[in-house]
Formats: structure tokens, C-alpha cells, sequence
């Protein structure tokens, strides 16, 4: 976790490779996903760690180390992705055990106390979430170095010695830890907006932009594996007034080209030619599960603009956003963070 700066300075003749931030927002995004279709409780962490409650989904998926086997399968087949994963009755001794047999391995701890504790003993006292440089050179002075150490130190003597951390330290070298999975809400839409430098009355603009956003609800909304039923338009007057737009669809879509030509048409019917906006945006919403769609029916045209689709989520996920567009986004000045 060195500075780019720093590694320059102390190697200035290494090799330094640009990061993609955007792929692996969505390679994270896409293995989230799958962590999503075995339990419906996941707490992510940071962009490549979850925690995953798997109680009460035995029957579903089988024993716990089956469960992640499945897992870890998945995010190989489909992702090209390895995963350590850790099996434990609770967070502290799951995050432990993840870290055991990287970069693809399966680790199980004991759900037995008494035997929670003998695994954990050896461990070094910096191991544990919450003991930190200062912590470990003030346990030191105690004799304390490893989680067996601590383990023979009483409640009161660590409350007197480090206050409430201590009351943590105690149960968590005991390997209790009573935190709850923390699983994030679906999202209810997905939405892009975008500020124009000032007030724009350029209606091709306003569909060019239109357009560029339309293509990101749809990407992530293929990425999240959900379709929608309802978009909206959103646009922001030069007095600064926010207004929408809805309009209902007769079915589900995560096209881009049909959330544009609605979003072109709500827009048509609110404003004049000649307003000026200063913001205008997309969303959509009434989402419900990506379901394999039966071509067979369906309008050759709107079969080709889906295919395309895909392919350019192929590029995108491997190149980033800006690789390939629409013809009719050219001009659109992406300002991303």
C-alpha cells in the first residue's frame, strides 16, 4: 500500500502500469453480483471483499465448504477471477481465515469454542482487527505477542489497561465477535445526470448528452442483471429548478437505445426548443430480475441494437467506458471522477 510517489522515488526504474479504475469497479460490481445469487445477505467492503451469510441456505446450496467451492467456481468461470474465501461462524474469524490460502483457497475454521480458541493461540497479537503498531508495542511491554497471550489476560485487567478496546480485545481473541452481516439494499434505479458548463438551448446537444447517459443506466443496469419498466427524465432549469419526467414502458428493458428514444420524447413534450437548461438526465426504475429474452417475435432491428449492446459491454468491461460509443455521442464531454 506504498504511494505511487514514494515507489518512483525509491525505484524510478520500475515498471509503473496505469490502473483501470472503471474495470474494476465493474469486474467488482459483476462478482458482487454472483455473491448475490447465493445468499441474499452480502455486505461488500471494499471492491474485492465481502462477507456473505450463508445460515438457513443448506438446502438451497449444500454444506458451507460446498457453498464456497460453488462460489469460487463461479467467479473462475466467469469472471477469470481466483478467490480466497474463509468459512468461520462469524466476521472477525472469516476475515482471518480469508487470508490463510491465497490466492485461491478454501479455509474452515472450528465452530467449537474451545477449539476456536487453540486456532486462533498461535496467531500474532497484530492479527486481530483493532491492535495496531502503538497496541501491539503497549502489549508488548506486557508479554503479550501472540492471541494465546492474550487469551490468559482477564477482562478486567484488559478494561484497565485499554478501556473499551480491551473489553474488544477480549472476546475477539476468543473468537467472538457478535456483528451482524450488514447487506446493502437493492437499488431501487439507476440514474446518470449531467451538468452543462451553462445554460445550453442546443437541442442537439441535449440528445447527444442524452444519449451518452442512456448508455450508462443500460451498462449498469446489464451489469446489476436487472430490466426496467419506467424511465425518467430529469433536467434542471437556469433558475435552478429541478422538473421530471415519466413515462411507463409496455415491458422491461436495459437497451440504451430504447431508454434514449423515451427519455427524446418526454423531453420534446416538456420544454421548447429555445429553453435553456442547465442539467439534464436519465434514469430508470420498476426494476425487476434480467430475464433471457426470446427473440423469436422481436423486430430484426431491435435484435441487432441488443447484440450490439452486448458487444460493447465486452469492450467496455476490458478497456473502459470511453472505448466504444455511439455515433450520435460524439462531442460528449465526459466528466467522470
Amino acid at each position: 500500500a506504498m504511494p505511487i510517489g514514494e515507489a518512483y522515488a525509491r525505484c524510478p526504474s520500475g515498471v509503473f502500469v496505469r490502473p483501470r479504475g472503471e474495470v474494476y469497479a465493474e469486474e467488482s460490481r459483476a462478482v458482487m453480483q454472483i455473491l448475490d445469487s447465493f445468499s441474499p445477505y452480502v455486505e461488500q467492503v471494499s471492491v474485492d471483499e465481502a462477507f456473505v451469510d450463508i445460515s438457513g441456505t443448506r438446502k438451497l446450496w449444500g454444506a458451507p465448504g460446498e457453498v464456497a467451492r460453488k462460489i469460487s467456481a463461479r467467479i473462475l468461470a466467469e469472471r477469470h477471477l481466483t478467490a480466497s474465501i474463509g468459512i468461520a461462524p462469524n466476521k472477525f474469524l472469516a476475515k482471518i481465515a480469508s487470508d490463510f490460502q491465497k490466492p485461491s483457497g478454501i479455509t474452515e475454521v472450528p465452530f467449537d469454542q474451545e477449539e476456536v480458541m487453540r486456532w486462533l493461540a498461535p496467531f500474532p497479537v497484530g492479527k486481530m482487527w483493532g491492535i495496531g503498531a502503538k497496541s501491539q508495542v503497549a502489549l508488548s511491554r506486557l508479554g503479550i505477542r501472540t492471541v494465546g497471550d492474550l487469551q490468559s489476560l482477564s477482562l478486567e485487567v484488559l478494561q484497565e489497561r485499554f478501556g473499551k478496546s480491551g473489553v474488544q480485545y477480549y472476546y475477539l481473541c476468543r473468537g467472538v465477535d457478535q456483528r451482524p452481516v450488514e447487506y446493502r439494499e437493492p437499488a431501487k434505479s439507476i440514474s446518470r445526470e449531467y451538468t452543462f458548463n451553462s445554460d445550453c438551448s442546443d437541442p442537439v446537444s441535449w440528445k447527444r448528452t442524452l444519449l451518452a447517459l442512456s448508455r450508462d443506466v443500460a451498462y449498469r443496469a446489464r451489469v446489476d442483471g436487472v430490466q426496467g419498466t419506467t424511465v425518467v427524465l430529469s433536467f434542471r432549469l437556469s433558475d435552478f429548478s429541478r422538473h421530471s419526467r415519466r413515462c411507463t414502458l409496455s415491458g422491461p428493458t436495459d437497451s440504451a437505445v430504447e431508454i434514449h428514444s423515451r427519455a427524446i420524447g418526454l423531453l420534446e413534450k416538456a420544454i421548447t426548443t429555445d429553453t435553456p437548461l442547465r442539467l439534464i438526465g436519465v434514469g430508470l426504475t420498476g426494476f425487476g430480475k434480467s430475464l433471457q429474452t426470446n427473440l423469436f417475435g422481436i423486430p430484426e432491428r431491435a435484435q441487432n441494437w441488443k447484440a450490439s449492446e452486448k458487444a460493447m459491454d465486452k469492450l467496455t468491461r476490458k478497456y473502459g467506458k470511453a472505448t466504444v460509443v455511439f455515433a450520435g455521442e460524439m462531442g460528449y464531454r465526459r466528466h467522470d471522477p
